[in-house]
């Protein structure tokens, strides 16, 4: 798969920083509202927490990103705003599996995120060893993972989009 310089352009503004933006403002604003009013978030616990919001995150993030993003690629393809994947050579094979129809490919997204993403959270919440965060990191934490995350996905859901686009015209 080799991507054009205005492909990867395209993928770099609208894909990757575009999203790290978007993502830690809404993040942000969907963690203090939720939060509002407690000065401590505990790290885990029935009622809402810092570990299963990052691991819904994880999940969700990805999922809407992809029912959002896909459909804005295929437009900016039939527009000539960016234009489809070469056929050949194509994606990867690991890139490949996530050419679904569009409801599936965002669970596909989700999961995929979920249990690569979501075990890091595990360790990583596991090892530090707290209890609750200040709502104030926790916040910032919210938002940093959330843009990162977005940062990194939306490019592979962009790619995903931009393959699909070469299948319907024939390329």
């Amino acid at each position: 798969m080799k991507l054009s310089r205005s492909q990867q352009q395209y993928l770099l503004l609208g894909h990757c920083i575009v999203p790290c933006i978007i993502n830690f403002i809404l993040n942000g604003l969907i963690g203090l509202a939720m939060f509002r009013g407690v000065s401590m978030v505990p790290v885990w616990g029935l009622e809402t927490s810092a570990g299963p919001d990052m691991l819904g995150t994880c999940f969700f993030l990805p999922a809407i990103t992809c029912l959002i993003v896909t459909p804005i690629v295929r437009r900016h393809v039939r527009r000539s705003i960016v234009e489809p994947l070469p056929h050949s050579p194509g994606l990867p094979s690991w890139l490949a599996r996530f050419q679904r129809p569009l409801r599936t490919r965002a669970a596909l997204f989700g999961l995929t995120s979920l249990v690569l993403v979501g075990a890091l959270v595990l360790v990583a919440l596991g090892s530090v060893g707290l209890t609750e965060l200040e709502l104030t990191r926790f916040l910032w934490l919210k938002a940093t993972f959330s843009a990162v995350l977005g940062a990194v996905i939306t490019p592979f859901i962009g790619i995903v989009a931009l393959a699909d686009s070469a299948s319907e015209r024939g390329t």
